[in-house]
């Protein structure tokens, strides 16, 4: 969180100016008051995102602006500093809704480590707001769309698993809605009061996968200057949902599979298991038995994970639910743009029926947003939709007996990707069929810059 709006209430005047600057150069938004009630006054009339307040003042304490602040507004991240450092102190604060504590005297990196975590979780809980919003307009998605007979089987199976407690891997290609279908089978769960935790496998760097996923202690490795949670722990009685588990390597497979079997797990850098209670969901567009059969899935993995297998159909054979959905994202695009709605016409829907969508349901949404962003007032013309018409199927290249220049060949896919993916790497990749990480790792290969 960049620019951040932060309240700081410290008696001592120098003190809470030098605090005020710091976090100024650092492109903080920064005031400084001296006493609880004047902070509180503000507070009434203006929002803040952090409030950083000494436990001891002159007048009402810090407990007091605290107690007082979470009547206001619940939401207002706030620190607690105190000369008096003691646990008791610590839970205490706790214990009374405080976000964070501060033991004095700190340091300059202290009190910026303290304000960037809080930032960060700041920012999760809009980012968790944003996706329950999704969420609902997702749910009624699915309530309004999937009259085909893939879709009715779909929500079939997910109405009938969502009670259960049953393991469960989602397959399908890229933008079938392999998320959303994990969404609905938390939410209509015993456990939907929650967390759902997402995490995208293939975008862990590799040296930090097994913290994340299962926490590490104080000290376990560089820069672990706290106990960090992982996700394991943060979705404990609720779900995780493992998108892209496939880019999983094999010694956090065997980490992951240890977990799923016993049901504990144990932070880098301790020796004591944690029990855990936590159902588990799994995706990938890539074939897992595939994978096994060339020795980079655990086949014991497969099975645990695959208890129970959910295939996402394509949008190509579900194409009968195209008016429906057509419908659903040209009101969606137009009430977030604040434009007309697309005027929907024969032309369109015989083009978009005719239409492979390699892309599935999220290429349909982004291509809806397209064409209403750069229409006329809603207007679609027929050169509007040439762009739909290039054939994605996929062609066999013919060698030539002369031979090729493989690698010269094979940088000038990369590039070619790069340029209609807009420089997009994560499309990029989706239109050479490579992982994100392989992609990533060729372009380093070549020393291709995008």
């Amino acid at each position: 969180m960049t620019k951040a709006n932060i309240l700081i209430v410290e008696d001592e005047v120098s003190q809470g100016k030098l605090i005020q600057e710091i976090l100024s150069d650092q492109g903080y938004i920064a005031s400084y008051l001296e006493t609880a009630e004047a902070a509180l006054e503000l507070l009434q009339v203006e929002s803040f995102d952090i409030v950083i307040s000494d436990w001891r003042l002159t007048g009402k304490d810090g407990l007091w602006l605290l107690e007082e602040v979470q009547k206001i507004n619940p939401n207002t991240y706030f620190v607690l500093a105190t000369a008096y450092g003691s646990i008791q102190h610590a839970v205490e604060a706790v214990k009374n809704g405080a976000s964070d504590y501060l033991t004095k005297p700190y340091s300059r990196d202290q009190l910026i480590f303290c304000v960037e975590r809080a930032g960060e979780k700041i920012s999760l809980t809009k980012e968790n707001s944003s996706l329950n919003q999704e969420l609902q307009q997702r749910s009624q998605l699915v309530d309004m769309i999937g009259n085909s007979k893939p879709m009715q089987k779909i929500f079939h199976q997910l109405q009938k698993l969502a009670p259960t407690d049953a393991t469960i891997h989602i397959s399908g290609e890229s933008g079938t809605g392999k998320e959303l279908a994990a969404r609905a089978l938390h939410k209509l769960s015993p456990r939907c009061k929650k967390s759902f935790i997402v995490i995208n496998c293939g975008a862990i760097p590799e040296g930090l996968a097994e913290a994340e996923l299962f926490g590490a202690e104080k000290g376990a490795y560089t820069g672990a200057v706290k106990t960090k949670i992982g996700c394991f722990e943060a979705a404990d009685g609720g779900t995780l949902f493992l998108d892209e588990v496939a880019e999983l390597t094999l010694s956090i497979q065997t980490k992951l599979l240890r977990v799923l079997q016993d049901s504990t797990l144990t932070r880098v850098g301790s020796q004591t298991p944690l029990p855990i209670n936590v159902r588990i969901i799994s995706a990938t567009h890539k074939s897992l038995k595939g994978l096994v059969s060339q020795n980079l899935f655990r086949e014991d993995l497969l099975y645990r994970l695959n208890v129970i297998p959910i295939s996402m159909p394509p949008l190509r054979e579900r194409t009968s639910d195209l008016p429906a959905l057509i419908t659903f994202f040209n009101h969606k695009h137009a009430s977030r743009h604040q434009v007309p709605p697309l005027k929907i016409n024969q032309r369109l829907l015989e083009t978009f029926e005719g239409y492979s969508w390699p892309g599935n349901i999220r290429e349909l949404s982004h291509t809806i947003e397209r064409l209403m962003l750069l229409s006329d007032d809603g207007n679609i013309n027929k050169s509007d939709l040439s762009f739909l018409e290039l054939s994605h199927e996929t062609k066999v290249l013919t060698l030539p007996q002369s031979g090729i220049n493989w690698k010269q060949m094979e940088h000038a896919f990369y590039k070619q990707a790069l340029e209609y993916a807009n420089g997009n790497k994560r499309k990029a990749a989706d239109l050479l069929g490579l992982s994100y990480k392989t992609f990533l790792y060729r372009l380093e290969k070549f020393l291709i810059s995008g």
